[in-house]
């Protein structure tokens, strides 16, 4: 009489899931093939033997909650899509298995084999784009732009698009730099920022206003900055400079060396006007040198600068946009070279 052993599956627990090689989102779970019987009796060579293999989220591998990966497959391997088996992306899944005869009998299930399903590292796509700038540019003036990107997982980027505008009164280029031209009254202009990704082409826009200017206003000073020491005896100079005014808002120009300008320090970054102190009154030039303990700056102090200008039609500019600076003045030198003489 034939004996029915149970099947040997203790070899299921050498359970390998792999890559499919040019499928990345493609798994291949293997497994040790079943030759005998539980006791190490051979399987005979005229048994068929095939397998059932499964997969849980449930460690315990109750039987409602095995999903199957392959069935019936004489084989000793199985490729399975995770997405398309419904398997949760970064958890933990548990295979298992058994073997079936051709006489009916059917092994066990296998230990449980556990397995974390990947995350699939995705690029972000483009979602949208804005853009930073202000909503007025003076005529004869400029404004620079500026565009960020939301991307599909919220972050947000800064990007350069491709620049244009509307208008025949203004000129982008492609920093994002709007260039305003004289108007007689003010114009409307439209500034678009585009954008491509991916295949993906998002576009902003942002409405701007060329002021038209009244004849004769004075822009405020740019481009401050304090170079130095340009002297360091008898004492330390630093040296205050700025651009020149050379025309009026409207483009009109001044004529050389008429502008007067008038440089004030500050403990104030607001510059209320009771904490201004002049450095500079009226002059031509476009710098001025200075010693920052003659004037009163304490060591180590932060101080801030301004200035404005002062045009020929009597036109004076606001105050431009301050600069801070820590006063490095160390104050006077100790006496030194002491002696004591005998008389």
């Amino acid at each position: 009489m034939r004996k029915s052993w149970g099947v040997l599956l203790a070899a299921l627990a050498a359970i390998l899931v792999l890559p499919r090689h040019g499928y990345a989102e493609t798994r291949t779970v293997s497994w040790s093939g079943v030759t005998t019987y539980a006791d190490g009796t051979p399987i005979g060579a005229g048994t068929s033997v095939t397998y059932n293999f499964y997969w849980t989220s449930d460690a315990a591998l109750s039987a409602s909650s095995l999903k199957p990966v392959a069935s019936s497959v004489s084989q000793t391997a199985a490729t399975f899509d995770p997405d398309q088996k419904g398997m949760p992306r970064g958890q933990t899944v548990y295979f298992t298995g058994e073997v079936v005869l051709g006489t009916g009998v059917k092994s066990g299930l296998s230990t449980a084999y556990p397995w974390t399903v990947p995350v699939i590292a995705t690029t972000p796509t483009l979602s949208s784009v804005s853009i930073a700038g202000p909503s007025s540019v003076n005529e004869g003036g400029s404004g620079t732009y500026a565009a960020t990107a939301t991307w599909s997982d919220g972050s947000k980027t800064s990007v350069t698009p491709a620049w244009s505008e509307n208008s025949s009164f203004a000129a982008i280029s492609a920093g994002g730099v709007l260039t305003a031209q004289a108007v007689t009254s003010n114009q409307p202009v439209t500034v678009t920022a585009s954008y491509a990704s991916g295949g993906v082409t998002r576009t902003a826009t942002q409405a701007v206003t060329i002021v038209d200017v009244p004849s004769g206003t004075v822009a405020a000073i740019r481009n401050v900055v304090i170079t130095g020491p340009v002297a360091t005896q008898p004492v330390k100079l630093f040296r205050l400079g700025w651009d020149p005014i050379e025309s009026y808002m409207d483009g009109v120009p001044i004529p050389v060396g008429t502008v007067r300008y008038t440089v004030y320090w500050s403990t104030d970054p607001g510059f209320s006007p009771n904490t201004l102190k002049p450095l500079a009154t009226a002059i031509p030039g476009t710098s001025v040198d200075f010693d920052p303990d003659e004037e009163g700056m304490s060591s180590k102090a932060r101080v801030y600068f301004t200035a404005t200008a002062a045009a020929p039609n009597g036109a004076q500019s606001p105050l431009a946009a301050g600069i801070s600076w820590v006063a490095v003045n160390i104050g006077p030198a100790p006496p030194s070279k002491g002696m004591i003489i005998k008389r």
